[in-house]
C-alpha cells in the first residue's frame, strides 16, 4: 500500500488518511475536513486518533463511522464536517463506506471506474443520530470481489477540483487514474498520478491533494504492463 499528499503548494489544511491493520482485515481511510489553517488540523489530527482507535476495535464499517461521526459531533464548531471513505480489505474482498465524500477509483485490467456506495451518509458531524442513520450495513456498505493486479485509489477533492489555469477545465481524474495506475509499480503509478495533476494546473494548487493506494498483488512472475504501443 502507498499514501502520499501532493499539497506543496497548498495551504495548510485538513486532508487526513490511515491505514490500520485488524482482526477483520487492513482498513483505510481517507477525509478532508472542512476548512483550512490550524482548526482544520487540529480537527483532522483527533480524528485520525480516533480511526486508530475505533478501525481497530469495531466490528464492521458502519460501526466505524458511527465513532468517527461522534468524535467529529465532539470536537468541531457548529458549521464544521468532516467528509470521509472508510475501506476494509481481506484477501479478495473489499467493503467501502462513504460519508459525504469523492467515490473511490478502481482500476482493473486498464479500465478506471467509481466506486459508489448505495447510499451515501452525509459528512462525519451533520449525522444528528449516528446510530440510526448508519446501522445499515448492507444499505451504507458496498462489497467488490478483486482480482489479483486490481488497484484502489481513495483521495481527496483537491485532485477532482485542480484547473487548468488557462482553459478552467477541471482535472480529468478518471482517464488520468487509468492512464497512470495501470502500469508501473503502485508506487511509480501514484507519482505519475501526482505529477499528471501539477503539470495540468501548471503547479498552481489551491486545495490539498491527499491520495491512498492499495494493490491486490498478481501472483509471483506476472507482472504489470503497459497498454500495447504505450
Amino acid at each position: 500500500m502507498r499514501y502520499e499528499s501532493a499539497a506543496a503548494e497548498a495551504r495548510i489544511g485538513g486532508d487526513l488518511y490511515e491505514v490500520v491493520d485488524t482482526a477483520w482485515g487492513t482498513r483505510l481511510l481517507v477525509g478532508d475536513v472542512r476548512g483550512k489553517g490550524l482548526d482544520a488540523v487540529r480537527i483532522a489530527s483527533r480524528v485520525l486518533g480516533c480511526f486508530r482507535f475505533v478501525g481497530r476495535a469495531a466490528d464492521n464499517l458502519p460501526a466505524v463511522l458511527a465513532g468517527l461521526n461522534a468524535e467529529v459531533a465532539e470536537v468541531c464548531e457548529l458549521d464544521d464536517f468532516v467528509t470521509a471513505v472508510v475501506g476494509q480489505i481481506d484477501g479478495r474482498r473489499l467493503w467501502l463506506a462513504n460519508a459525504g465524500h469523492p467515490d473511490p477509483v478502481l482500476v482493473r485490467a486498464g479500465r478506471a471506474s467509481l466506486l459508489c456506495v448505495p447510499t451515501r451518509l452525509p459528512p462525519l458531524g451533520l449525522l444528528a443520530d449516528a446510530t440510526g442513520a448508519i446501522g445499515g450495513a448492507t444499505e451504507n456498505t458496498v462489497e467488490v470481489t478483486l482480482r489479483p493486479g486490481d488497484r484502489l485509489l481513495l483521495y481527496t477533492d483537491g485532485i477532482t477540483e485542480a484547473r487548468d489555469p488557462t482553459t478552467g477545465r477541471f482535472f480529468p481524474l478518471l482517464p488520468a487514474a487509468q492512464a497512470a495506475l495501470s502500469r508501473g509499480t503502485l508506487e511509480e503509478s501514484v507519482a505519475d498520478l501526482v505529477d499528471r495533476v501539477r503539470a495540468w494546473s501548471r503547479s498552481t494548487l489551491n486545495d490539498d491533494v491527499a491520495l491512498l493506494a492499495a494493490e491486490l498483488p498478481r501472483p509471483a512472475g506476472r507482472q504489470r504492463r503497459g497498454p500495447p504501443g504505450g
